[in-house]
């Protein structure tokens, strides 16, 4: 009986499950974003030499590309850090 109570103590202290897929997801999002960024910097830099040019059409595609990657980069992010908020350990009060 004394091993199980240590086994659980050491288990609860050492972190939980719920804590763990908390990180790996907050971990991933940051790799995602991480990843996304330089794609993101290569897009801006397109739609502003479109820009630059006598190329309207082409301005436009690569603001639209550029508006659906960096909204899709936000996406991410948010539901990345609404994860690790929900997914927070919670107070002993509150159990």
């Amino acid at each position: 009986m004394a091993r199980d109570e240590n086994t659980a103590q050491n288990t609860a202290e050492t972190g939980s499950v719920r804590n763990a897929i908390r990180w790996g997801l907050f971990l991933a999002t940051i790799g995602t974003i991480g990843f996304r960024l330089p794609r993101l910097f290569g897009e801006f830099r397109q739609w502003r030499e479109a820009l630059r040019g006598d190329d309207p059409i082409g301005a436009e595609n690569w603001h639209t590309i550029l508006k659906v990657d960096l909204l899709a980069s936000l996406l991410v992010l948010a539901l990345g850090l609404a994860a690790f908020y929900f997914l927070r350990p919670r107070s002993k009060a509150t159990q």
